[in-house]
């Protein structure tokens, strides 16, 4: 049995063959990149639109350009007209980060789970 992988391996037939990609394949993916893709879209669109939208300041913290980390601050009257807005801008694009990455923990772990009962 060994001997026939070493040598599909060193033939190259098992490197080489492709397999049609299949539904499970997807849910992986999606469990993976759909988190960070939403982080993406809402710390480099939606977010700052919103915030300049009613006024907010940005502040970064950090000196480099992969180190800074953007927060967005708002007078009393912003804070006062737009409380849940403010909420949604309050957290730190670090923070969302962390979040999209917990969560894509958490549903690759959830997907783990799953198919391992499944099983």
């Amino acid at each position: 049995m060994r001997d026939s992988i070493v040598e599909k391996v060193a033939g190259g037939s098992l490197m080489n063959e492709s397999r049609p990609f299949h539904r499970k394949d997807a849910v992986f993916l999606l469990c993976l990149v759909g988190p960070i893709a939403l982080c993406v879209l809402l710390n480099a669109l939606l977010r700052p639109g919103f915030a300049r939208a009613i006024g907010g300041e940005r502040h970064s913290t950090g000196a480099g350009v992969r180190s800074q980390d953007v927060t967005w601050i708002f007078s009393p009257t912003a804070t006062a007209e737009h409380p849940l807005l403010t909420a949604f801008l309050a957290p730190s694009d670090g923070q969302i980060a962390m979040w999209a990455l917990a969560m894509s923990a958490i549903l690759l772990t959830a997907r783990w789970l799953i198919v391992r009962w499944r099983a």
